[in-house]
């Protein structure tokens, strides 16, 4: 296991969670620092170099080549079972608050959204405004997940080895990307297709090349790499999609290339068991603190010493209350899910691998 980029995994998706946390405390009439307000919002670019990164080097084993078939399974039961549990609890959620919630959820944006396919009633820009076109806001980068997916598992099907593989991927990208500069797209799954930020795999599935061909570096130029990378995701340095996919995109393969390169990378040690534990739970804490925020932003209201938005009290309830859904939702549906399927697919004894 690649220790770091388990940790890197809990890191990202505590941004996004920090993110969300400060957006929900500016509507409540939070004064909040432009940089806080701005900071976490590269977690989604360190998860996507991420998944990048893991897709590529799972499947680069030279004894044994993976169809497109057992790829897409293992990426199924993977993603599939808790998203589609949240989904379902979410709309269930806004069907039985009715006029309560300034929420609506129809059943055409439930089914689109349990496909990881984005729905709106009306036109919107899914450069800015994707969480709307979804019933659990945070889905909107499973539908790039998907598209990388679907292409990637097309050049296993092609026979690709790794690097024809990136070859592959990016001529394809380009050629999508550069379409879309050109037609200008409104249709939301054009605009998934054709937005710059798919490019950010491609540089995890380059990480994942250079690492398999043997590239390693030492201790400092890793530090500076992860430092200046840190510096840059911490930062808004972009006004476009492709400003972020320039300036995030490669400081975020800065930061992974030196949690993977770093010749002592792999080296485990008790002290960072926590946080490759957090990267155990990413995904869950990234699906379930959208409930997680909503419930505490009620709690807030009702209880006068959680009003003040970054008090200790405040803070530590609230850290404290999305690791312990998330862990919940680790716990009672992703592991188990996983685990499930995992022994209906695999003969007795075979390894389980991500």
């Amino acid at each position: 296991m690649f220790v770091w980029v388990q940790v890197l995994r809990g890191v990202a998706a505590s941004l996004v969670v920090l993110h969300h946390y400060f957006a929900s405390q500016i509507e409540r009439g939070a004064v909040v620092s432009r940089w806080l307000e701005n900071l976490g919002g590269s977690g989604v670019d360190i998860f996507f170099v991420i998944s990048g990164f893991i897709m590529m080097i799972t499947t680069s084993n030279a004894d044994k080549h993976p169809t497109a078939g057992d790829f897409l399974k293992r990426r199924l039961v993977r993603v599939v079972p808790l998203y589609w549990v949240l989904t379902i609890i979410a709309f269930a959620m806004v069907l039985a608050a009715g006029s309560n919630v300034n929420t609506v959820v129809t059943p055409e944006k439930f089914f689109m959204s349990m496909l990881f396919l984005p729905y709106n009633e009306a036109a919107i820009d899914m450069g800015m405004l994707a969480h709307k076109a979804y019933v659990i806001p945070m889905a909107w980068t499973l539908t790039y997940e998907w598209y990388f997916y679907l292409v990637f598992a097309l050049t296993l099907a092609i026979g690709l080895r790794p690097t024809g593989r990136l070859m592959f991927m990016t001529a394809w990208f380009a050629v999508t990307v550069g379409v879309g500069l050109l037609l200008q797209p409104t249709s939301l799954i054009a605009q998934v297709v054709i937005h710059p930020m798919v490019f950010e795999f491609l540089l995890g599935c380059l990480i994942a090349i250079l690492y398999t061909k043997g590239y390693r570096i030492g201790g400092l130029p890793a530090l500076v790499l992860a430092a200046v990378g840190m510096y840059v995701l911490s930062n808004i340095f972009h006004h476009t999609s492709y400003d972020r996919t320039l300036y995030w995109g490669l400081a975020a393969f800065a930061l992974i290339a030196a949690a993977t390169l770093y010749r002592g990378s792999q080296n485990d040690s008790a002290a960072i068991r926590p946080f490759t534990w957090i990267g155990d739970i990413s995904y869950s804490l990234y699906l379930s603190h959208f409930f997680t925020l909503a419930l505490f932003v009620r709690l807030q209201k009702r209880f006068e010493f959680l009003s003040d938005s970054f008090t200790p009290v405040t803070m530590v309830v609230f850290l404290s209350l999305v690791v312990l859904v998330a862990a919940g939702c680790y716990y009672c549906i992703e592991e188990p899910a996983r685990k499930l399927f995992a022994r209906r697919r695999r003969p007795l004894g075979a390894p389980l691998k991500t």
